[in-house]
């Protein structure tokens, strides 16, 4: 379908492509991207008219009111508790199985973990500065527990950069996905990614109690409603042991009416 639309422009004249034409492309690309990418694509198309304005190659701008339509926006799910475990048993039997479990115990983007240097971690204070992150609110100080600590303190001082392959150069986005790749053929998760280590250790600090808006802080998003609205979906058997715990308070609330009635 975009391929299909993308040889129709090629041929159009900017004079030729209005609203309705744009709005029309973009509900049927509803159908099969979600709403974050159709917004990147409105704003594709905004950018690219205002240009040719200022360029005098037309005089209005067709995207300015474009709404986007419903479309499906791509869920990404944590492992539960018992897949995680399986994961970090294959990872400790992978040369590299230390990158996937420093992500899962620090919560990290893959961005961030591949340009982290020496430089950025306090050995005695036990944490790292990310000074280079996809977004402002990125930047931030992580404190790191004992396996995440130990994980850093085994590494070899190769550069500057403190995580490197076995070629002994700085990490590759190629390096992580076939690292997970690996992991998902051990373990049989197909949904093993960089970005779910991320949500399953979101979703952990969630089940354990974890202070939201400390959470929000650690994962450097801009607020935590935020953080809730995206990663914090606690596994379903977490929730039945939480709904568990209140089934016994009826309980003892009628046996405290019931001495009183004695008396």
């Amino acid at each position: 379908m975009i391929l299909k639309r993308r040889n129709e422009l090629c041929k159009l004249e900017l004079a030729d492509i209005d609203e309705l034409y744009l709005q029309k492309m973009l509900n049927e690309f509803a159908a099969s991207y979600s709403k974050s990418t159709l917004k990147k694509m409105r704003i594709v198309f905004n950018s690219a008219y205002n240009a040719a304005i200022r360029n005098h190659k037309c005089k209005s701008n067709p995207a300015s009111a474009l709404t986007i339509p419903d479309a499906s926006e791509k869920e990404v799910h944590a492992l539960t508790r018992e897949e995680e475990e399986k994961v970090k048993k294959a990872a400790n039997n992978d040369i590299l199985g230390h990158l996937a479990i420093f992500m899962l115990d620090t919560g990290l983007r893959a961005c961030e973990l591949r340009n982290l240097k020496w430089s950025d971690y306090d050995c005695k204070l036990g944490e790292i500065y990310i000074r280079k992150s996809k977004t402002k609110n990125g930047v931030r100080i992580v404190p790191l527990i004992s396996t995440a600590k130990n994980i850093i303190d085994s590494q070899e001082h190769i550069c500057d950069f403190i995580f490197t392959s076995t070629i002994k150069r700085p990490v590759s986005k190629t390096v992580l996905r076939k690292l997970y790749d690996r992991l998902r053929k051990e373990t049989g998760i197909v949904s093993v990614t960089n970005h779910v280590y991320r949500h399953s250790f979101a979703t952990r600090m969630v089940e354990n109690k974890a202070d939201y808006k400390a959470l929000s802080k650690i994962l450097g998003h801009r607020n935590v409603g935020f953080t809730m609205d995206t990663y914090a979906d606690a596994e379903a058997k977490f929730l039945h042991e939480q709904m568990s715990v209140l089934e016994d308070k009826p309980k003892r609330k009628v046996m405290r009416i019931k001495s009183m009635h004695v008396k």
